[in-house]
This record gives C-alpha cells, sequence and structure tokens, in this order.
C-alpha cells in the first residue's frame, strides 16, 4: 500500500470503529459483528506491510482514537452478552415451571 492508501484504510478503520460503536448503542449486534469482520481484515491489511513515514502520523491518530472508542464498545458487548444470558435463563425456568405446572395440574 502508498502512504494515501495506509492514510485511506487508517481513516476507513477508524471509521468502522465508530460505525460500530453507532450499532452497539442502538443494540444492532448483527451489524456490529459485520463491521468487525470489515474491521479486522482491513486492519490485517494496513499492518501486512510497514507504515510509510509520511502515513505514520495519520495511522497513529486513527489508532489511538480507536482505542479511546474501543473499551465502551466492549462495555456495550459484555452487558449486553449478560443480558441476553439473564434472558436464556429467565425462559428455561419459565419453561421448568410451566412443566412442573402441567405435571401436578393434571
Amino acid at each position: 500500500m502508498t502512504a494515501d492508501e495506509k492514510k485511506q484504510a487508517a481513516r476507513r478503520l477508524l471509521g468502522l470503529t465508530e460505525e460500530m460503536l453507532r450499532a452497539a448503542r442502538q443494540g444492532d449486534w448483527p451489524a456490529v459483528a459485520a463491521k468487525e469482520g470489515q474491521r479486522r481484515e482491513l486492519s490485517e491489511a494496513l499492518f501486512a506491510d510497514p507504515i510509510p513515514t509520511e502515513a505514520v502520523e495519520t495511522v497513529q491518530y486513527c489508532i489511538r482514537e480507536l482505542l479511546e472508542i474501543d473499551p465502551e464498545l466492549q462495555r456495550l458487548a459484555v452487558a449486553a452478552r449478560d443480558e441476553a444470558g439473564d434472558a436464556v435463563r429467565k425462559t428455561q425456568t419459565g419453561k421448568a415451571a410451566l412443566s412442573e405446572y402441567r405435571r401436578y395440574s393434571r
């Protein structure tokens, strides 16, 4: 990649991360997952070879910004995972209770 291509890739990487955060805030986890795949591929391409000197400043800036966003993104993902786990447990408890009710109400 040329220096300009590296800069563009770094900006796109940051843009994807910002899009992921917006989607996570809205609870759109399929969109987050799709963008994460794109982000991983772009990150691998960006760092597949050395960053040209003239692109270092832009790449550093974008990575710093990305690292500022990631903790919130991770917190939202953990909260959503925990919420989904609670919902599954409640569903299982409800099914078990219904089964017991049916068993003893005959």
